[in-house]
């Protein structure tokens, strides 16, 4: 499959399906990551499959498309103390506490890689041994965030009970709303800010935008 077409993608930017929002550089970069690691990866996939992915990193993100901290926190120090407060109020355990390494595994990239296991385990897919366990950081790097980002989803290592990424998106119809499950099983909360449409809707939507401007 040729490369994907970026000069159509930026100049039909689907603005309008998403909230108006318009492709500034910053929004640029990220896409622009993601299709080089694509086009590198992913030549025998749909389409779809893109835009999903796209649309995952979009809602992942908050629409940035520049790799996050979980809490969209500046720094490692705020991400830790966000997490930390979260699971206190939530009564789960904390697992941004700090590893013997010092290090902490709380959420980080295009979507929130956490625990050091994954970190352990995607550093592995990626080639890199325990280069992610080592500096989780690295994970804030754009060509990082979007290689795992697309083979967490191609490969179905974030949920692995859930299938891979071509299982919702090689057959008609397209499980737009259902391929939420591959990130995270909360596809039928519905945010304050959203209602009364769902997380499964929202990202579908996305996606559908997103798939209209991919060649």
């Amino acid at each position: 499959m040729p490369n994907v077409d970026r000069t159509f993608f930026m100049q039909n930017f689907p603005s309008g399906a998403l909230s108006g929002k318009t492709l500034n550089p910053g929004r640029a970069e990220g896409f622009i990551s993601i299709f080089d690691c694509w086009d590198a990866l992913a030549s025998d996939l749909p389409l779809p499959c893109l835009a999903y992915a796209l649309a995952t990193a979009w809602h992942e993100t908050g629409a940035t498309m520049q790799p996050v901290r979980e809490g969209f926190a500046r720094t490692d120090a705020d991400a830790f103390a966000h997490v930390t407060a979260y699971c206190l109020t939530r009564g789960i355990p904390n697992y941004a506490a700090r590893d013997p390494n010092g290090n902490s595994y709380y959420g980080r990239g295009y979507v929130q890689l956490t625990h050091a296991r994954n970190y352990r385990t995607m550093g592995q897919r990626l080639g890199a041994g325990d280069a992610l366990y080592d500096n989780p950081d690295d994970v804030m790097h754009p060509a990082t965030a979007a290689r795992i980002l697309l083979l967490g989803m191609i490969d179905g290592l974030f949920r692995p009970t859930k299938g891979k990424l071509a299982d919702y998106f090689s057959a008609v119809p397209q499980r737009w709303f259902e391929a939420r499950e591959l990130i995270n099983g909360d596809k039928n909360v519905v945010p304050k800010w959203a209602a009364p449409r769902n997380i499964g809707t929202l990202i579908g939507e996305y996606g559908q935008a997103f798939s209209g401007v991919l060649r």
